[in-house]
């Protein structure tokens, strides 16, 4: 049975809870547009498969709608993608309210549209809820706790940190293969979790895995895990690789998504580096 998730909107006024016609169609649009951002980080093509479908809405104050899944083209299996969107969609909204983290599958387009859903709470819409059901968390927004949210976020967007090189892997999808003006071999990529885009400078070496493909691989969506100096803009933000090592992979519809590699309680629900810091110190083993 497919997942239905309901959202609850509230507004305020002289005498009234019913929110702003602009405001409900504004807050719907948004959020459809996080599903289908985050459809596109999540799928191994980046094509939209899921057409989301509002299927009841109530008439009770306060509004409820309900969203779920339908399959873009007839007949097409859809179960297993829009479980990985929805997991994927509510863990993140959820984490974004403690953490200034970016949430895996959240890139920038998903984080500007959960902005602006977020901030629609400081004016106009007094409380909304996204209740997903079984045992994902529900969504509880009101006017007190957006604040630190939206902060997170904004954080996300703009850090202070600066740009640094670390070496590495990052697993991508490989949507282009050229050369640049100087003549360096060039992979356009996408990573595979952020769904950020970024270029790949190919060495000799590693351009000899890549090069007994053929150009069908790539339009197939070619995966691949690229090793070597991997150069950041900010802190999780991937400028460019320089890669000593390319590892192909054959095509599979059975890549882990979020729920299979995450555990929510594995940090006892700290952040990251308290946890870490609080290992190092040898007060958690």
């Amino acid at each position: 049975m497919p997942r239905k998730i309901k959202l609850v909107i509230s507004g305020k006024g002289a005498g009234t809870d019913a929110p702003a016609v602009e405001d409900v169609l504004d807050q719907l649009r948004d959020y459809h547009d996080i599903l289908k951002e985050v459809e596109g980080a999540v799928a191994e093509d980046g094509k939209r498969a899921i057409d989301w479908r509002i299927v009841n809405a109530s008439r009770n104050s306060p509004l409820t709608f309900e969203f779920e899944a339908f399959p873009h083209e007839f007949a097409v299996s859809i179960d297993r993608r829009a479980e990985s969107v929805v997991s994927a969609t509510a863990v993140g909204m959820d984490a974004l309210q403690t953490q200034s983290e970016r949430p895996p599958y959240f890139n920038d387009k998903v984080l500007a549209k959960t902005e602006c859903f977020f901030k629609r709470l400081t004016n106009g819409i007094d409380r909304a809820v996204v209740d997903y059901g079984g045992d994902l968390p529900t969504l509880l927004l009101t006017p007190q706790i957006v604040g630190a949210a939206t902060k997170n976020i904004e954080t996300i967007l703009a850090p202070d940190s600066k740009p640094y090189v670390e070496s590495g892997s990052v697993e991508v999808f490989v949507l282009w293969v050229g050369i640049d003006g100087w003549g360096k071999r060039l992979l356009s990529v996408r990573s595979r979790l952020a769904g950020d885009e970024f270029n790949c400078v190919v060495s000799e070496e590693a351009a000899k895995e890549i090069q007994t493909r053929q150009i069908g691989d790539v339009w197939r969506n070619l995966r691949a895990e690229l090793t070597g100096k991997i150069h950041y803009n900010s802190l999780g933000r991937i400028r460019k690789v320089e890669a000593q090592e390319i590892r192909l992979f054959p095509p599979s519809d059975n890549l882990p998504d979020i729920g299979d590699i995450q555990d929510k309680s594995f940090t006892g629900r700290r952040r990251s580096e308290d946890f870490l810091e609080r290992v190092r110190r040898g007060e958690l083993s």
